[in-house]
Order: structure tokens, then sequence, then C-alpha cells
């Protein structure tokens, strides 16, 4: 009875401040004001408290209040109306609740798909309209919401798909169908690192590259899985070997002396290479670089797109850094919701190469050649008359001494005749990589978090070749206030790379070795050939045993590279309009490069100049012997450390509904500094016992009696002047190379931006940067790079409207001036400290690197693009067009002066090079119903590069220049090339050659007779297609890249060095048309197997001297080389290396979300794929050869198999 009162009691009372609440009445004339402020001011006018959540009500929009005496109660249910919230009364006071405690509810249950393939449809974004209540669909599309118990609308929005609006008004479970808008794509944001900006308002010429388009299974290096993705992005894979970076041009690049590649954005952090190599090492396509990359430690799952930026416009923000363009990474984050767990993983087979692969003879071809050379009397000669008994020249000389019969000898050339070693098959094996990468992500209303971990076990086909990595990154968003968010971003890698020594390679072995040798002999133990090894000290020539597997299991590289990399970024809104953003990064790398090599190697014992293992060095004669005893141990370990400060204030603004203008000035500070030592080499080394060196004992001087001086007694302790194999004997360095780089910037930029009525844009960039590596020339130090464009959206005119096939008809163009610097520290104008390689009484000597030039100054770059945007028949067909023109001056040389500057060379601008450029993007939606789907892009660039100002004067050019393609020739490609010019066969089967004795000419005339251009190494034409096929949950695709018109080098014919072929090495299976008889010459331009001599007087040498030029085919010519070397330099050995290549083809299922239901995975897709299944030339001489093979030294891109699963939980 009691309780019964009191609950009357308690009723009568709420309703009593209920009647009186309502009763109170208020009036207010607030502007822009938090709901908090609100509260508070009728608080003040009625006495009246409130009770609410403040995380809660600080969320709501800022609200303004116009009223003239109305009823409390009224004003709240309107203020509050769409905001989720209600008000009730306790005890007198206004409590603000979430509407479901105030009134009935129901429960909505969907699912969100894509109309046309019935696919489900992750992160759909839905609200009630009017309000903040939502939810977000999961991996399966599905959704749940609680609405008010009334009739409401939910409003559905999804990037790609046109909004759609769903009325519900009971409790129920609904299918909702989203349709692909065009229109729709204009609001996704293309990220420059400094700023979003709106798709529709870009007026840069700039790339996009999806994270689900970097679908190579087989890869885990971003850089390949770039290739034909996007226009103006040429990549070039040099070599298969695990680790081995990719040559990567945006349009070209625009210097000559400077790294030509691009510059690596990830998350707004610059990421520079692990290791400061020289530029020529970079651009060379002769250089194969398996130290990593930039992007070495980056997780491809982790990345949610790339920005290719390739214009002044786009790139001008980041100055000089930014001449050969910018690649931006975005990664992915996390958003609100719940908790989702990803997993991907997958498995790769890569078949090992074989000779079916390469034009090479087998054992009968090899041993018909050694046959024809004895039977025209072409034996050896001098030194290799007394060559190892091998192959058929062994069984012969067996023969002739009567250690064979007539009939052994028969049998031995017959057993050698299929014997067929096959070294691939010894040297190579099937390899397998395996990929696995979890990442979890999710977030609340006020943090959000992603989280990743990969690892990945890559195994070359090379045998004792491999490489393994893991990777972490965490991106996490939190909102400390509603207009106060703070960024976290955090990722490492570690990769280690197992290779063999740098004196060993696998491939050239395995194509220069004759089949007709063994790798092991009768016992079952390797069996050894005989190379040369020189003994300078007592002017004679010995051999000793080689075996390719022996100098491997005596040998290691391993290669480590370690990624930290730390950002912090805060962003706070203030005064409505503006963003004050403030970043600090913090990148540190290192990278340690270890070998090492023992005494029971033919590598060391040529070093030593004794033809058997271990022998030491037995006195003062010998003292070229570069390594007394024990072998030889090479490190280095280069560590970066990066720091970057950026502040940047923007304000943005629409005045009238028309006019919007938004403004970015920012400042950065930034220091990077490269620092450790490279390049020494330890002789002595003990590997195997404990991994220590062995102490040498130094010579001591011994009175001579009777004259008051001293001798050296070199010969009882010979080993201290042995160790002058610092150079020039051995090309060794005992003293490492010291790396200390540091490079301090400080820029100011500025960026405005206006548009009008969403049909007219304007944009201006601006940047300076101040640098320390021009030492003492102020003028010099700061550089601005500045940028102007323009885009006009025809598309949104009004005589547009009615063409309804045009969706989208864009107008853009920009002008901009870049500059840049080759990288350098301050020491580049002074530097060093050497050895003068005196052998007994070496002295400290100081050098110059490059002499003093007060007028060195910036590298400048002035580009114009003009572009068209645009999208036809609803999206069905859509991309982009643009045509650029750069102009490139001041860019550095070097010049030669006199070597009592202390230097041969100088530092100088004097370049210039031009470059047009034509791109072309088409995406095409071709069929999309609910059971099949055909789309296809097709991407296409050119790049035509002149040199304007180049190398002049004849002194300034070798031989090796020209054959190489680096001559920076004014009116030639950057990378156009030259050969000798064949001239036919003589009739006694010898090549000759054009123009190699020119009375009365210069040795620069001589040169460019003798020589004729070829072409360009760089395509002239490149990109990729694709097409892709939806059957139900069955996915097909294919990705094509092509690169045509350019030129290159078939690989060695013959790659000996003497006048006849070594019984151990190899030749072409092409050199079965050889020429064999008079006659010949007319129907073959394969040289005879000769050692004939024709002396020629007065040919140009490669350092333009008048000398004795001798056609033989071993003596010396031109570079120091035999008429072999040149032959194959030469144009008949010069293809058209244009080939489209199939880059991968992917089927993929999708399994259906009935089957997954109640097991708590919400998507299973497996996908199966092959990569680099192909490739067609339109030169059939290409048989057999990767046309970006970089001959003998690049391991070929081989055919790559794989399996994968996706799964979301």
């Amino acid at each position: 009875m009691r309780l019964t009162i009191i609950l009357i009691l308690s009723a009568v009372l709420t309703l009593n401040a209920a009647n009186a609440a309502q009763s109170k009445r208020v009036s207010l004339n607030l502007t822009g004001v938090s709901f908090s402020t609100l509260f508070e001011e009728i608080r003040k006018q009625t006495n009246q408290s409130f009770f609410f959540n403040e995380a809660k009500i600080a969320e709501l929009d800022k609200i303004s209040v116009n009223k003239t005496d109305v009823p409390l109660t009224e004003l709240l249910n309107e203020v509050l109306s769409g905001t989720g919230l209600s008000f009730k009364y306790v005890d007198g006071v206004i409590v603000i609740v979430d509407q479901d405690q105030q009134q009935e509810t129901m429960t909505i249950n969907g699912t969100v798909v894509d109309a046309a393939s019935s696919q489900p449809l992750p992160g759909v974004t839905i609200v009630l309209k009017g309000s903040k209540l939502g939810a977000v669909t999961d991996f399966n599309g599905k959704f749940v919401v609680k609405l008010p118990k009334k009739p409401s609308i939910l409003v559905f929005s999804y990037v790609g798909f046109t909004t759609k609006e769903v009325e519900v008004s009971k409790t129920s479970e609904v299918v909702v169908q989203m349709e692909e808008d065009v229109q729709g794509l204009d609001e996704v944001v293309i990220y420059t690192g400094y700023q979003e900006i709106e798709k529709n308002k870009l007026t840069s010429a700039v790339s996009e590259v999806k994270g689900e388009e970097l679908d190579m299974i087989g890869e885990i290096s971003v850089d390949r899985m770039l290739d034909g993705k996007a226009p103006g992005l040429n990549i070039t894979n040099v070599s298969a070997t695990p680790g081995a970076a990719t040559k990567i041009r945006v349009r070209s690049g625009s210097t000559f002396t400077g790294n030509q590649s691009p510059l690596w954005v990830v998350d707004g952090i610059i990421y520079e290479d692990p290791v400061p190599l020289s530029a020529e090492q970079i651009n060379s396509f002769d250089n194969v670089n398996i130290i990593g990359n930039a992007l070495s430690g980056i997780n491809p799952t982790d990345i949610a797109k790339i920005d290719i930026l390739k214009d002044a416009s786009a790139t001008a923000i980041y100055g000089t850094r930014a001449a050969n363009g910018v690649i931006v990474i975005t990664t992915k984050r996390g958003t609100k919701g719940k908790p989702a767990l990803n997993y991907s993983g997958g498995f790769s087979f890569v078949q090992a190469p074989s000779y079916n692969d390469f034009d090479l003879m087998n054992s009968m071809e090899r041993i018909d050649v050694s046959r024809e050379m004895y039977e025209r009397n072409l034996g050896y000669t001098g030194f290799y008359q007394n060559v190892d008994r091998l192959g058929y020249e062994g069984a012969l000389q067996n023969l002739w001494d009567g250690t064979y019969t007539q009939a052994e000898f028969d049998a031995q050339v017959k057993y050698l005749e299929t014997l067929n070693t096959n070294w691939f098959g010894e040297l190579f094996q099937n390899s397998y990589t395996q990929r696995h990468s979890v990442s979890a992500s999710g977030g609340s209303d006020t943090s959000r978090y992603y989280f990743s971990l990969g690892y990945d076990d890559q195994q070359g086909t090379e045998k004792n070749v491999g490489l393994n990595r893991i990777t972490a990154r965490s991106n996490m968003d939190l909102d400390l206030r509603d207009n106060v968010t703070i960024s976290l971003k955090f990722s490492g890698s570690v990769q280690k790379g197992q290779y063999n020594h740098q004196s060993i390679n696998y491939f050239n072995q395995a194509y220069n070795t004759s089949r007709t040798i063994p790798l092991y002999d009768e016992n079952g133990d390797y069996f050894y050939t005989s190379r040369e090894i020189y003994r300078s000290g007592a002017g004679q020539s010995v051999f000793g045993g080689y075996n390719i597997f022996n100098e491997a299991d005596n040998s290691e590289r391993n290669v480590t590279n370690k990624d930290l990399n730390i950002a912090v970024a805060l962003n706070w809104d203030f005064l409505e309009n503006f963003r004050l953003r403030t970043q600090a990064s913090y990148r540190s790398t290192t990278n340690m490069d270890e070998q090492w090599i023992t005494e029971d190697t033919h590598y060391i014992a040529k070093l030593r100049t004794y033809e058997d293992f271990n022998q030491m060095v037995e006195n003062h004669f010998d003292i070229a012997g570069l390594v007394p005893f024990g072998g030889i141990y090479n490190a280095g370990m280069v560590s970066q450390d990066a720091y970057t400060l950026t502040n940047q204030l923007n304000y943005n603004v629409t005045l009238g509904g028309h006019h919007t203008l938004n403004f970015n000035l920012g400042n950065e500070v930034r220091s990077a500094q490269y620092w450790g030592a490279t390049g020494f080499a330890v002789p002595g080394y003990n590997h195997f016992q404990g991994r220590g060196f062995i102490a040498l004992p130094r010579p001591r001087p011994i009175p001579v009696p009777g004259s008051g001086t001293s001798i050296i007694d070199f010969e009882n302790y010979p080993y201290d002047a042995a160790f002058n194999w610092l150079t020039p004997f051995g090309g060794q360095n005992i003293y490492p190379n010291i790396t200390d780089r540091l490079t301090n910037s400080f820029s100011v930029f500025a960026i405005a931006n206006y548009v009008y009525k969403n049909k007219y844009v304007l944009n201006f960039n601006a940047r300076s940067d101040g640098s320390n590596r021009f030492g003492q020339y102020e003028r010099y130090k700061f550089k601005p790079a500045w940028s102007t464009s323009a885009r006009w959206n025809i598309h949104e005119e009004s005589f547009m409207k009615d063409v309804m096939v045009v969706d989208e008809l864009a107008l853009r163009a920009s002008f901009g001036v870049r500059g840049t610097m080759p990288n350098a520290s301050p020491y580049m104008i002074i530097s060093g400290y050497g050895n003068n390689n005196v052998l007994y009484y070496p002295e400290n000597t100081a050098n110059l690197n490059s002499f003093p030039n007060a007028n060195l100054r910036w590298e400048k770059s002035q580009t114009a693009n003009f572009g068209v945007n645009y999208s036809l028949l609803g999206g069905k067909i859509s991309g982009a067009l643009d045509y650029a023109y750069s102009k490139s001056t001041d860019l550095l040389l070097t010049r030669p002066i006199s070597n009592v500057n202390g230097t041969d060379t100088q530092l100088y601008n004097a370049g210039g090079k031009d470059v047009n450029s034509f791109e072309l993007s088409i995406r095409t939606r071709n069929i999309n119903t609910k059971n099949f789907g055909w789309n296809t892009r097709l991407n296409f660039s050119h790049d035509r590069d002149r040199v304007t100002n180049g190398f002049e004067g004849e002194n300034n050019l070798t031989v090796g220049d020209y054959l190489s393609g680096s001559i920076y020739r004014a009116g030639f490609p950057t990378y156009g090339f030259f050969s000798y010019q064949f001239d036919g066969l003589t009739e006694d089967g010898l090549p000759t050659f054009k123009h190699l004795v020119e009375e009365e000419m210069t040795a620069g005339e001589q040169l460019e007779k003798m020589l004729v251009y070829e072409g360009s190494r760089i395509p002239k034409f490149y990109g990729g297609f694709g097409t892709e096929f939806r059957f139900g949950n069955f996915n097909l695709s294919a990705n094509f890249t092509y690169k045509l018109a350019y030129k290159t080098r078939l690989l060695p014919l013959y790659d000996g060095n003497q006048n006849l072929p070594l019984p151990y090495e190899n030749m072409n299976s092409i050199f079965d048309n050889r020429w064999r008889q008079p006659g010949d010459e007319l129907i073959t331009d394969i040289p005879a197997i000769s050692n004939h001599n024709q002396a020629f007087t007065g040919a140009f040498t490669a350092d333009g001297y008048s000398q004795v030029y001798v056609t033989n085919m071993g003596k010396v010519v031109p570079d120091g080389q035999n008429t072999w070397w040149m032959y194959d330099r030469s144009d008949a050995r010069v293809v058209d290396a244009s080939h489209i290549r199939l880059q991968s083809l992917t089927l993929a299922y999708t399994l259906p979300t009935k089957l997954l239901e109640g097991s708590g995975i919400k998507r299973v897709r497996l996908s199966a794929q092959g990569s680099n299944l192909g490739f067609y030339t339109f030169d059939s001489r290409l048989s057999g050869q990767d046309p970006e093979q970089v001959r003998n030294v690049g391991m070929p891109v081989l055919p790559n198999y794989s399996f994968s699963l996706n799964m979301s939980f």
C-alpha cells in the first residue's frame, strides 16, 4: 500500500513539474551556437535546470534560434527534432535522452547490393534523413538500424553510386539496390601529399591507381605491380632476382647527371632509397640493384590508392625534389564501425629457366665447333696451348699423345656429344613464394584505426638466393574534440636477402658454359675446369681449378634492410573556415651489405696468383699476390635519418553560394642524413674457423753493415707489401668509403584555388626551397618553383544539359617552372682523402671530386600541359587525354679540365633537353547486368625526348659512351645509342667494319663516322591494356603491357676473350649458321671461327689516339676488346625490342554469402593467377631473349603461377 502511494505521489510531482515547465516561455535570438550554450541561455531566462551527456551534445551541429515568447516545450521539440534526442522531466530537471528511451522504436534489417551484379556492397552509409542516426553495412552488405516507430526515410550513400532514399514505416527486412553513378565519382578526391582535391576540381595531370588494381599475387614489390597501370609511367624490369629494383621514369625525366627516378611519398612522408647510390647506378639500364629501393618495406595489401603526379601544376608544390614526377601512396585507414579482421595470403610458383628458353648449343653442336677448329688447323696459340684437357680438345690431345686409342677417342667423343650437362637444371630451381597479411580496422565516433602485419618469403630461381620480409603498419585517427583531430602513423619493416657472392653469376655460368663439361667427376666430386691466373710478379700465367658450386659453397652475400617511419599530424578547425595542420615525421633506414669468400676458391687463388687453393705467397717477387692467405670479407652499412616538419594554414570559404576560395600557406623544414661506411674488403678472413682474421707479420728494417742505412726484409716478410692490393693492382679497397651526406632544406609554399559554380577552376602553386647543397653560393641557395593551371567543366554549362550522351567533359591547362639539383653533399665541390698507391711507401693524398664552379646553379624545367577529361553514355566510356611539353635547361654536365687543377673534370650548367609527351586513358563498361559484366581499360603513352644541348667537343666522349647510350648529344634522344657499322664478311669469313681507317680526320670526326646511330634504349610508345569478365561469382581478367619503337642488343654471340672459344665455353646456337667455306659470306653474316690476322694502321681507338688496329678474333682493338666484342656491338646485332607482354591472367571466385552464414566469416575470395606468362616480339631475332633483360647480368622475368585466399571476418 505504501509503495502504491509513493508511486502515485511521484507521478503527480512529475506531472506538476512538467506542467510547470510547459508554462514557461522563452525568447531567444542566437546564431551558430552549440546546444550547451542554448541550454544555458534557457536556464538564465527560466531558471530551468538541464541534465545531459556533454559528449553527445558536443557532436551535434551548431544551431541558430530566433523565437519570441514561445513555450519552452515547443522550443525543445523543435530544436531536438532530427538529432536523435528527446527530453523528459525528472524531479524538475529536464533530462536530454536518446529518442529510443523516450518513444517506441522499430528495428530495420536489410541488405544493400549492386543493382547490376547483385553483389553485396560493404561500407555503405545509412542515415535517418534529418538526423545523425545511422549505420554502415558489413562485408556482406547487411545492416541493422533502430529508428523511432513512425514513417521514416533512410538515405543510402556509397562512393561511385547514386544516393538512394528508402521509406520505411514498420519493423521489416529490406533489400536496397544501388546503381553506379559516374557523377558520384567526381566526389572522389586526389591526394597530392599536401591537399585533397575533388576530381571535378582537379586542374593537374594526375593518374590514379586503386589498391585493388595491384593484383600481381606473386610479386611483393609495389613498383613491379605498377607496370602498365597508368599513362606516363614507364617501368623496366631489368632483373627477376628477388629484391632487384626496377627502372622507373615519369615522362622521360628532366636531368642528365641527376637521379631520373620519381619522388615517392607515402602518407605525406618522403621516402628515399636506403642507400644513396650514384645517379649513374640508378639511371643505368645496365646496372642491377639488389640492395632495395624506397619501397622495399611497403606491403602492397596496405595500399588504398596511388596517385601519379606528372605535370608542373601537380608537382611544383614539392619543389626541387619533384622535377621527375611524384608518386603518392595512400595507405588504408580505419572507418567507423564494428572491428573488421582481414586475411590475405598467397602462394606462387616460378618454373626454373631451361635450355628450351634460350638459343644455345647442345653438346653435339659444340663438339662440331671444336672439330671444325682442328680440321681447319685453328689450334690455340701462345698461353692457351697449355689449356686443360677438356671436352673434344682434351680427347684429341689424349689421342695424339697415345693416352687414347682411336676406339677410346671415338667412344669419348660420342659420350661428350650426348653429355648435355644441364647447367640450368643444376644451378636453378623451381622457386616458391608465400605472402601473408593480416589486418584489423574499425572505429567509433571519436577514433578510427587500421593495423596490419605482413610476412613474405620469396625464393629465387637461382639456388642460394632468396628474400624474406616482415612488415607492420598502424594508422590511427583520434578526435580529441569536435574540431581537433590527431593522426598517428607508424610503419616498419625488416627485409633480409641472401645472394651469391658478387663474383658468382649463375645465369652467366649456365648461358656461357659448354654442355660438354660435367659438374661432377666419375667419383661424384666437383669437376674443376682450368681458368687463367696471371702471375705478374713472375710475368707468366698459370691455370687454376674452377667449379661454380665450390665457389658458392665457400662464399655468401647477405643484404639486410630495416625501415622505420613515424608521423604525427594535428588538424585543428577554428573560426569556421580555418584549418591548421601540423605534421612531424621521422624516417630511419639501415642497409647492411655483407659478403665473404674463403681461400678455397678460384676467386682468391686468382688474387693470390697461385693456382692451388691455400698456397701462400712465397717471396717478394710475388708481392702482386694480393691476398697472402685467408679469404676476403666485404662489408658495408649505410643508415639514413630524415626529419620533416610541415605546417599548413588552410582557409576555405564559399561566398554567395557560387564562389569557393581555398588558400594554403605553409612551410617545411627537412633534414636528411646518410651516414656509414661501404666498399671495403679485408683480406685474411677465416670464415669456417670462428669468422676471424689471420694476423699478418710485418716486415722489419735490416741494417746494412757499414752503410748506416737499412733495407726492408721482404724476403722473409712479404705480406706487408702484399697489402698494397688497394689499387691499381686488384681494384680492391681495404679502406672503407665513408658516407656522410647531410641535406638540410627550408621551404615555404602557397596554394590558391578558386572555383566558380563548379564550372571554372583556377589554381596557383608556389614553393621556394633553400638548400645547403651549394655550400658557399648564397645567391643560388633558394630556388622558387611555381605553377598556374585552370579547368573548365564544360558539362556543367547550360548548353550541355540536353546533351545526354556526355556525362563529363572538362578541359585542363597548366604551366609551371621547376628546379632540381642532382643528389650531392656539400662535399660535391671539394672532398676526399686517398692514397697515392705507391707500392712500398704509400702516402695520404687529398683529392678533388669536382673542381669549384662559382656559377653552379639549379637545373631548370618548364612544363606546359593540356588535358581533357571525359565520360560518356552514363559512364560507359571514360578517361583522359593529355599533351605535355617540357623544356629543361642548365642541366649539369661534366667537362674536361687540366689535371694541374687536381682533377680532370668540372661540373657546369650547360645541358638542355626537350620532351613532348602524349597520353591517353580509356575505361569502358561494355556490359553490366546482374549475372554478367565486361569491362576494359587502355592507357597509351608516347614520349619524344631530344637533347638540345649536350656534351660538345671530341674529348668529352668515348666509344663506350656511344655504345652504351650515354652520350647526351644534341639532336639525339637521352638514351640514344650507336654501333659499329658491320660491313659484311671477308672471303675468309672475318667481320669487317666501315670507316675504321680514314685519312685526314680528327679523332672526333673519325669516331662519329665509324659509328652509326641505332635508336633509343627507351620505348617511344608504352602502356597497358586489360579486360575483365564477371560471370555470377566468377571474375576473369587479363592484363597486358606493351613497349614499342625502341632498340636493344642481342645477347653476346660469343662472350670469350680469346681468338677461339675455350673448351669450357659455350656459344649461341645461331652460330650454326656461321661462315664455313668461301662463298658463305654471300649467304650469312655470322663470322667464321678464325685466328687469321689482318692489320690496319691509323684506326681510331677509344681514347682518341691513332695506333695499329688488328681485326684478329682475339687481338686488342678499340676499348681493349676483340672483334667478337665489336661484332656483338655492331648494327648486325641490334634488333627492334618492341613487344607485348601478357602481364597477368586471373580467375577469381567469391563464395556465396549464404554458405558463410553462422561461420563468423563474412567473405571468402579464391584466386588463381598466372603472371609474366609470355611476350610477343616484332623481331624474330629476339627468339629466346627477354627484351628487357640486362645482357648476361640480369635474370630474365619468368612465368609465375599463384594461388591466393582472401577472407574477411
